[in-house]
C-alpha cells in the first residue's frame, strides 16, 4: 500500500510533477538569466498555456524547448529550437538544441504526451496539471484533493472510499523506485481464476515495472500475515481483544472486528507531532511462546496535508529539486526527516516481573486509501494468560480498525505468479502484458487508467491466502494553484528542523481537518468517466 509511501510523501524533496499555466499572449525572450525564465514558464495569469519541454540534464545543464520538438525514437534523441542555460544557470547557447534521453535527470512541461515515441519524457516528467478536470472543490481547496500511487480492486466495481492496496507509495521519483507488498485479506477462493484492477484516480503519472501475486495455501481456521520487513507467517489461533482505552474512554468495539469502523483521534492544536497512548487487554491467551499481533490500519489525510504543503513550498522550483534527487544531489536522510520525526506506531508488552514496559516493535506505511494487513511477532517471551499491549503513536495520523494476537505456527514463503492477461477497458492489451512481464520496461498509467490482470492459481479449487507484489514509481502532477505558495525557507525548516515545523503548521492543518475527508474522496478521479489521452 498505497500502497510502502517509501516513507514518505513528505519530504522536502519529495516532488512533484510541474502543472503550469502561461499567458498564450506573452512573448518568450528569455536572454541569459534562467530564473526570470523559470518565473515566466509558471506564470499563472491564466489557463491558457504556450507549450514548452524542460530537460534537467544528469550534468546539471537545463534545456528549454519552445513550442514545438519531437523525438528521434531511432537516435534516443530529442530534437527542437531552445535555450541551454548551464550548471551555474548561465546562458549558455541558444538555436537547434539535441538532448539524448538518457543524459535527462527529469522533464517538466506543461503539454499532454499521448503518442508512442512520447514515453520515454512521460516516464521522467513533471507534466502539465489540468486543475479544471476536478472541478471547483479542489480549486479551493488543493491541500484536500485525492492523491494516491496506483490503486487496485478484487472487484472491479468498487469505486469509493477504500482500496484493497495501494502500491509503491513512497516511492515519488524514479530514483526512490521500489517493490511493495500489500495482503489483500481475501475471502476463500473458489476456481484458479483470479482478478485485480489497477486504477490511476489522481492527478499523477503511474510508472509501474512489475505487478504479482504471491499466493500461499491455507487451511480452514489458518491465515498467512506477512511483516513490515515482508516475512511471511502462517499462523492458526486468534485471541481477541478483550478491552480497549484511549484519551476518550474505552474504544474496544471499534478495535475488536475487521469491519472497517476505524478509531481515530484529532491533531493536536498545538503540535502536528504529539504522541497519544492505547491500551489493550487480552485474557485467556493459553499458548504464550510464539505470539504475534496483528493489525489492520491506514493513515489519515495528515500526510496528504503535508506532502502537499511541500509542493507547494517548492513552487516553480519543484523541477529543480526533483532533478536534484534524481543526481543524488540531496540524501535520502534529508529527504524523510518529517517522516522520521511522525514516527511509527510503537508497539511495547508489560513485563510482569521487571514492572516495565518491553518495547517490541512498530508499524508504518503511507497512505491513507487502502487498509494494511500486518503482523508483528513479538520478541519477548510473555507469561500469564493476560497480556497488556501498549500502542504510541502520533495523535491524528493513524486509523485503527483491528488489533488481535495470534499463534505462529511457522515462517513460510509464498509462489510468485504473475498475470497471464492484462485488459484495458475490457480489452486484452498486449503491450501492457509485455511492459509488465520485460524488468527492463514501464506500463506507464494516466489519470484515468483502468487494467484488470488475471492470475492462474497453481491448484483449482484450493484456497490460497494472497498478497500483491507491485513495483514501480509514480510523478506527482504540480497544481497550478500549488505554485503561488512557493516559500522556500518553509521548506528549509521542514528538512531542518521537523519538530518546530510541526509546531508551527498544526494551526494551519486544523482548519482543514475536519473537511478533508469528504473532500479527498469527492475529488477522486472516476475511471469510468475520464480518460487523460480523451481531454
Amino acid at each position: 500500500m498505497r500502497s510502502k509511501f517509501i516513507k514518505v510523501i513528505f519530504s522536502a524533496i519529495a516532488v512533484v510533477i510541474v502543472i503550469l499555466v502561461v499567458q498564450a499572449c506573452m512573448n518568450y525572450q528569455f536572454r541569459s538569466n534562467y530564473t526570470d525564465a523559470n518565473k515566466l514558464l509558471h506564470g499563472t495569469h491564466n489557463l491558457e498555456t504556450k507549450p514548452f519541454l524542460k530537460a534537467h540534464l544528469k550534468n546539471g545543464d537545463i534545456c528549454i524547448l519552445m513550442d514545438s520538438w519531437k523525438v528521434d525514437t531511432v537516435k534516443n534523441l530529442v530534437n527542437g529550437k531552445g535555450t541551454r542555460y548551464d550548471f551555474n544557470r548561465n546562458l549558455k547557447y541558444e538555436g537547434s538544441l539535441s538532448i539524448g534521453l538518457d543524459s535527462v535527470a527529469i522533464f517538466e512541461t506543461n503539454t499532454k504526451l499521448v503518442h508512442t515515441e512520447d514515453l520515454r519524457i512521460l516516464a521522467l516528467g513533471l507534466l502539465a496539471g489540468v486543475d479544471i478536470v476536478i472541478g471547483i472543490i479542489c480549486l479551493t481547496t488543493p491541500k484536500a484533493c485525492f492523491g494516491s500511487c496506483p490503486t487496485f480492486y478484487m472487484n472491479e466495481y468498487d469505486n469509493f472510499h477504500y482500496a484493497d492496496a495501494e502500491g509503491f507509495s513512497n516511492a515519488i521519483s524514479p530514483s526512490l523506485e521500489y517493490a511493495d507488498i500489500d495482503a489483500l485479506n481475501n475471502k476463500p477462493l473458489t476456481g484458479n481464476i483470479f482478478s485485480i484492477t489497477m486504477r490511476n484516480e489522481a492527478l499523477e503519472t503511474h510508472c509501474v515495472n512489475d505487478v504479482k501475486l504471491l499466493a500461499y495455501p491455507r487451511k480452514e481456521n489458518e491465515r498467512v500475515y506477512h511483516t513490515r520487513q515482508d516475512e511471511f507467517y502462517l499462523c492458526d489461533k486468534i485471541y481477541p481483544l478483550s478491552a480497549a482505552s484511549a484519551n476518550e474512554g474505552d474504544i474496544t468495539t471499534l478495535l475488536q472486528k475487521d469491519d472497517r469502523l476505524e478509531r481515530f483521534s484529532l491533531a493536536d492544536e498545538n503540535n502536528l507531532g504529539s504522541k497519544e497512548e492505547i491500551f489493550l487487554t487480552y485474557d485467556n491467551v493459553k499458548k504464550t511462546d510464539d505470539l504475534g499481533l496483528i493489525v489492520s490500519f491506514r493513515q489519515t489525510l495528515m500526510t496528504t496535508y503535508l506532502f502537499y504543503s511541500t509542493m507547494g513550498y517548492m513552487g516553480d522550483e519543484v523541477g529543480d529539486i526533483f532533478a536534484g534527487i534524481e543526481t543524488k544531489k540531496f540524501k535520502n536522510e534529508t529527504i524523510w526527516s518529517l517522516n522520521k520525526e511522525l514516527g511509527d506506531i510503537d508497539v511495547y508488552t508489560w513485563n510482569e516481573a521487571m514492572n516495565a514496559w518491553d518495547f517490541q516493535g512498530g508499524w508504518y506505511e503511507t497512505g491513507p486509501i487502502a487498509v494494511n494487513h500486518q503482523i508483528l511477532p513479538l520478541k519477548t517471551s510473555l507469561s500469564g494468560k493476560t497480556i497488556t499491549v501498549k500502542l504510541v503513536m502520533n495523535k491524528g495520523l493513524w486509523r485503527l480498525d483491528y488489533l488481535a494476537l495470534t499463534n505462529i505456527k511457522e515462517k513460510v514463503k509464498p509462489v510468485e505468479i504473475s498475470p497471464d492477461l492484462i485488459l484495458n477497458k475490457g480489452r486484452i492489451d498486449g503491450n501492457a502484458l509485455s511492459a509488465i512481464k520485460d524488468p527492463e520496461k514501464y506500463l506507464i498509467s494516466m489519470p484515468g487508467s483502468s487494467y484488470k490482470f488475471n492470475f492462474t492459481l497453481p491448484e483449482p479449487d484450493r484456497d490460497y491466502e494472497l498478497f500483491l507484489y507491485s513495483k514501480g514509481y509514480y510523478l506527482e502532477w504540480m497544481r497550478a494553484h500549488w505554485l503561488k505558495d512557493k516559500d522556500l525557507l518553509s521548506l528549509k525548516l521542514m528538512i531542518d528542523n521537523p519538530k518546530k515545523y510541526l509546531q508551527r503548521e498544526a494551526s494551519s492543518y486544523k482548519k482543514y481537518e475536519t473537511e478533508m475527508e469528504e473532500i479527498f474522496w469527492n475529488s477522486k478521479i472516476d475511471t469510468q468517466l475520464f480518460s487523460y489521452n480523451e481531454n
